[in-house]
């Protein structure tokens, strides 16, 4: 399994690019949330005629800003057979894609193509509705092989709703890729001081951040430091 991002900041940090995951998951390549500056980013790597899947968190702009103009171009500029696909955790959530994207969209279906999370194995949803923004359907990724599991949070203010769905395994190694707040107060996104104890059980790193604002006490590592992990 290869994880890479093609950005890490959160919805404010432009020169870091909105958090965006690139997947290479049994044999296929998976875009994990697609913000504003994704499409740019995909264009400047020459990765939108390789997108196999795409998998979003929840609703923000930073996260599905240019979710529409990545489907048009797949169905306009590539002139695919195959329509884009979306892969959602439930059909609450499928439901509530398709009506955010007929805002520019008429007709979504006729682009893109919804499909449930067990068309590949070994990935599963955590349900993290509320836990981002109040009344807000929102969910985090868990990536499973035979060499290890990764688990992405998304924008989650409670960590421990996170790690209470995952446990240590102990056959192979547990990565987490959490995003993460440099401010206490935020109340949105996790204060990297809870994550800290984590540690001690998972290989975490933190994204949605600005690495200049970095505290001098974090002990975890930033994606946005680690170039094997950037796109």
């Amino acid at each position: 399994m290869q994880f890479r991002f093609l950005g890490t900041g959160g919805a404010f940090d432009y020169a870091y690019g909105n958090s965006a995951a690139w997947i290479n998951f049994r044999g296929k390549h998976i875009l994990l949330d697609c913000g504003n500056s994704v499409y740019a980013r995909l264009r400047e790597k020459d990765l939108t005629e390789h997108i196999d899947y795409i998998l979003i968190t929840h609703c923000h702009d930073d996260h599905v800003g240019s979710l529409s103009t990545v489907i048009l171009h797949h169905f306009f500029m590539l002139k695919s057979p195959r329509k884009a696909v979306i892969l959602t955790p439930d059909p609450e959530f499928q439901a509530i894609l398709a009506s955010l994207l007929s805002f520019s969209i008429p007709d979504p279906e006729k682009y893109v193509t919804f499909l449930p999370l067990s068309e590949i194995e070994g990935l599963s949803a955590i349900n993290t509705t509320g836990k981002h923004v109040w009344g807000m359907p929102s969910y985090g990724y868990v990536f499973e092989d035979e060499d290890e599991t990764v688990v992405y949070s998304g924008d989650i203010g409670d960590s421990e709703f996170i790690f209470d769905h995952i446990a240590p395994n102990p056959d192979k190694p547990v990565r987490v890729f959490h995003e993460s707040s440099f401010e206490p107060s935020d109340g949105v996104h996790t204060y990297y001081r809870k994550l800290i104890p984590k540690r001690e059980r998972y290989d975490l790193y933190l994204y949605h951040v600005d690495p200049r604002t970095n505290p001098e006490d974090n002990p975890i590592p930033l994606v946005a430091n680690i170039p094997d992990l950037l796109v």
